[in-house]
C-alpha cells in the first residue's frame, strides 16, 4: 500500500515524539520491480527496532544499537511477513560516529524478483540494470543464508577467464602488487581450470562503490574484483594493488574458489605479514582470523622493482566444512 506524505510525516512526528534523545532518522526509498517506488522516513530511538509496511507482505525494518566505541551501528532490513517471524529478504548494515548519526541516514533498496539491490547515499538501482548472475555450483562452508555469501563471484563473472588476471584496472592509485599461487588437490598435485575470485579495497581501505549498483550477491565487494583461472600447471596470477586497512583490520584481499560444475567456497583472506595490524593480535588472535580455509591465507611480501609480489597457495577443500573432493576435469 503506497503512503500518503502525511501519514508518513506522522510516522516521523510520532516516532521522534516517542523518542528520547530524538534517535537517528532514516529516509528510504524502496523500488519495487522498477514499476513504482515506495517511499518511507523514520526516526528510531536508540537501542530499537520499528518496523513499517511496504507492500503486501514486504515491511521495511530499522534497528539501531550502541557501539563500543561510541555512536551506533544501524540497521535496515527488507522482510517478508508472509510466513510469520519474517524472513529477511535483503539487508544494509553500517556504523555511524555521534556526528554522523546527526545527518539523516538514506537508503535505497529494489526488489528484483529473487534478487535486491541496497545502497547508501543514492537513489535506488535499476532492476533492469543488473548483470547476469549464473547459477552457483555446490556451496561449502560459510556461506551465509541460503548461500547468499557465496553467491557473489557468479555475478557479472566473466565468459572467458584466464590465469592472469587484474583486480585493479592499471589506472587504479596504489603500490602495485601481484599475487600469485598455485592450485593444488590434497594430494599435492596441481588442479588447471579452478577459478579463484578476488575482492579487496582500494589504498584508502574503501570498497568503491558500483554503479550502476550490482544486487546483494555482489555489491558490498565493491569495483576491485577479478577472476583467474588456474593454468595446465595449477598457477594463477593476479594484478592488483595492495590493499588499504579499515577500521584496524589487517589488510587483506578476500578470496573465494569455484570448482566448476561442482563446487564453491570462501578461503582464508590473503593477508601480509608485514601489517602492524596483524602483527599487533596475539598468536591466538591471529589463528583465530587464519584458520586455514583452503591454506595459508598470510603471505610474505616481497620487493618488485614496481611494486611488490606475494604467493598464496590454494589447497582445495583443506580445512572446508562438508567439503567432498571434486573429480578433475580434462
Amino acid at each position: 500500500m503506497r503512503r500518503t506524505p502525511a501519514l508518513i510525516a506522522a510516522v516521523v512526528l510520532q516516532t521522534a515524539l516517542a523518542a528520547e534523545p530524538p534517535g537517528t532518522s532514516f529516509d528510504i526509498r524502496i523500488n519495487l520491480a522498477d514499476q513504482r517506488e515506495v517511499h518511507l522516513a523514520a526516526t528510531v530511538p536508540g537501542s530499537t527496532a520499528h518496523r513499517l509496511q511496504v507492500d503486501g507482505d514486504l515491511s521495511l525494518e530499522l534497528k539501531t544499537a550502541p557501539m563500543a566505541i561510541g555512536g551506533q551501528w544501524l540497521e535496515a532490513s527488507l522482510v517478508n511477513t508472509a510466513n510469520g517471524a519474517g524472513r529477511k529478504l535483503a539487508l544494509a548494515d553500517w556504523p555511524v560516529t555521534p556526528d554522523e548519526m546527526a545527518r539523516v541516514q538514506w537508503l535505497a533498496f529494489s526488489v528484483c524478483g529473487d534478487r535486491f539491490i541496497a545502497v547508501r547515499d543514492a537513489g535506488p538501482g535499476r532492476c533492469a540494470d543488473l548483470p547476469p548472475l549464473s547459477k552457483p555450483d555446490r556451496l561449502y562452508g560459510r556461506c551465509g543464508i541460503g548461500g547468499s555469501v557465496c553467491a557473489g563471484p557468479y555475478e557479472a563473472m566473466p565468459a572467458k577467464i584466464s590465469s592472469r588476471e587484474r583486480i585493479s584496472p592499471l589506472s587504479e592509485p596504489g603500490d602495485p602488487l601481484t599475487v600469485t599461487g598455485r592450485v593444488l588437490d590434497a594430494g599435492g598435485r596441481p588442479r588447471p581450470g579452478i577459478i579463484v575470485y578476488a575482492y579487496q579495497t582500494d589504498r584508502l581501505g574503501i570498497y568503491p562503490a558500483v554503479f550502476p549498483p550490482r544486487s546483494n550477491a555482489s555489491n558490498f565487494h565493491g569495483r576491485l574484483r577479478g577472476w583467474a583461472r588456474s593454468d595446465i600447471q595449477g598457477r594463477y596470477t593476479f594484478d592488483t594493488i595492495r590493499p588499504g586497512s579499515y577500521g584496524g583490520n589487517p589488510e587483506h584481499i578476500h578470496l573465494h574458489v569455484i570448482e566448476p560444475g561442482c563446487a564453491s567456497y570462501i578461503i582464508d583472506e590473503l593477508m601480509f605479514a608485514d601489517d602492524p595490524n596483524l602483527k599487533r593480535f596475539t598468536p591466538e588472535q591471529r589463528a583465530e582470523m587464519t584458520p586455514g580455509h583452503g591454506g595459508s591465507g598470510v603471505g610474505t611480501l616481497k620487493r618488485k622493482a614496481n611494486g611488490w609480489q606475494v604467493t598464496r597457495d590454494v589447497h582445495l577443500g583443506e580445512k572446508i566444512p562438508g567439503y567432498e573432493p571434486c573429480a578433475a576435469k580434462g
